[in-house]
């Protein structure tokens, strides 16, 4: 059983780092965007200890601003209002995440639907291996993170992240769906 475990970690690993790398905002590697943050002024000094605190605390707010803001948009506002609401309770929360999860499948399955015309026949078949891979990657992903002796954390932790791989879907159908060509 260790090794049933250990073999789908394997296969895990590598599927959640790609997905990590690609819902990374690339401007934070932007060498452009970072020298213009850094830049001195014409004085040739970087200013005072006012200026440098400023700029500190803003350069702070535009990489949170940047690494929020692509996973705030997977989600509806009535969740984000939801898990607000909740303030923690995971028994509401958890209802909050089975509202939204419903949300996306039917988003998933409309797309399901209506992409195959449109996409043509070797595309088609194309998005459904990828589809069944991706459910078989959601639902083991979520397996894996689930761990028994973790408290009530656990389930609910498993939970957001089946969810977030719902939504990136649900996304990515979204765009295909308006650039099938």
């Amino acid at each position: 059983m260790l090794q049933g475990r250990l073999n789908l970690f394997g296969v895990i690993l590598p599927i959640m780092a790609i997905l990590t790398l690609l819902s990374f905002p690339f401007s934070a590697f932007s060498a452009e965007k970072s020298a213009e943050k850094q830049s001195i002024p014409a004085s040739g000094q970087p200013g005072s200890p006012h200026e440098l605190e400023s700029r500190a605390e803003s350069q702070e707010k535009d990489l949170d601003d940047e690494t929020t803001a692509p996973v705030d948009r997977l989600f509806s506002p009535d969740y984000q209002a939801c898990m607000d609401s909740a303030a923690g309770v995971t028994t509401d929360m958890q209802d909050c995440i089975n509202a939204e999860l419903e949300r996306l499948e039917k988003i998933i399955a409309v797309r399901q639907i209506a992409l195959p015309p449109v996409l043509g026949e070797e595309r088609s078949k194309s998005l459904r291996e990828t589809l069944a891979a991706w459910d078989a990657m959601r639902k083991s992903g979520s397996a894996a993170m689930y761990d028994p002796d973790g408290g009530t954390l656990s389930p609910l932790m498993a939970s957001l992240w089946y969810l977030e791989q719902t939504a990136r879907m649900a996304q990515w159908m979204n765009a295909l769906g308006e650039s099938p060509e």
